[in-house]
């Protein structure tokens, strides 16, 4: 138990250092690494609801980039989605929800990184911001049902903020706050439905003080980071992701 402890804790430092860094990954980069030690499902409930903490953090340093209209537009739809989403995780394969946004990150993050890389000098980072476009509500109800199923939807979000125009602070800031709104909706159906891994209790708690840390610790690289780069970094991470998601739902799906 001792082990199993010490290495969720270590996932959990590094996972919320990437997220206070690039504001979005810690689900991406715990699940995998807490599956194979305590269940797929389990280790879904506890990074849905650790996620809250981290994600409120960021909002509270960032908060001053908050775009209203774009938050609103997002969580209309993806509260609602989110809830079935988290209803659907009991009946549902959830390798093939993971199979399919792998698919998809993999398309979408290897032409971005490809078009920053290759034209990193010409490329002009958009200032306007455009939340008026119908494909935030599609969006938003697409991120709300991924985050309910396998609580790793980030890619959707990552993708709707740069089409926007929120770029470092302001993208962290906007995802902080919808993450914070959509981990909330989903933590009662954990409680009411008895779902919640209470032989897990020691870790769950234990991981909060962690998570502080490694989010601060975070907060401390990302203004280092310049804006292209940061992009750099964001679709760099989904890659690899991307690659991850495909390999473990395919050998899920064969065994």
């Amino acid at each position: 138990m001792f082990m199993i402890i010490l290495i969720s804790l270590i996932a959990v430092f590094f996972s919320s250092t990437v997220y206070g860094i690039i504001g979005f990954g810690d689900a991406l980069i715990l699940i995998p690494i807490l599956a194979p030690i305590i269940g797929v499902k389990d280790a879904v409930i506890l990074v849905n609801i650790w996620g809250t903490f981290p994600a409120l953090l960021n909002y509270i340093k960032y908060r001053e980039f908050l775009d209203g209209g774009y938050f609103l537009r997002i969580v209309s739809l993806g509260i609602p989605a989110t809830i079935l989403g988290t209803y659907l995780i009991i009946n549902i394969r959830m390798e093939w929800v993971e199979l399919i946004l792998g698919v998809f990150i993999l398309i979408y993050s290897s032409l971005k990184l490809v078009n920053y890389i290759k034209r990193q000098s010409q490329i002009e980072i958009e200032k306007e911001i455009n939340t008026t476009s119908p494909l935030i509500l599609f969006g938003g109800f697409s991120y709300g049902l991924l985050t309910g199923l396998i609580g790793a939807a980030g890619p959707i979000n990552v993708a709707l903020l740069e089409k926007t125009g929120h770029y470092r602070e302001s993208f962290i800031g906007n995802f902080a706050a919808i993450g914070t709104v959509l981990s909330v909706s989903r933590i009662p159906f954990y409680l009411v439905e008895g779902l919640f891994p209470s032989e897990l209790l020691l870790i769950f708690l234990f991981a909060f003080p962690i998570i502080f840390l490694g989010t601060k610790f975070g907060h401390k690289i990302t203004p280092k980071i310049p804006v292209k780069k940061f992009q750099i970094l964001v679709f760099f991470f989904l890659l690899v992701i991307s690659i991850k998601s495909i390999v473990s739902s395919i050998l899920g799906l064969i065994s």
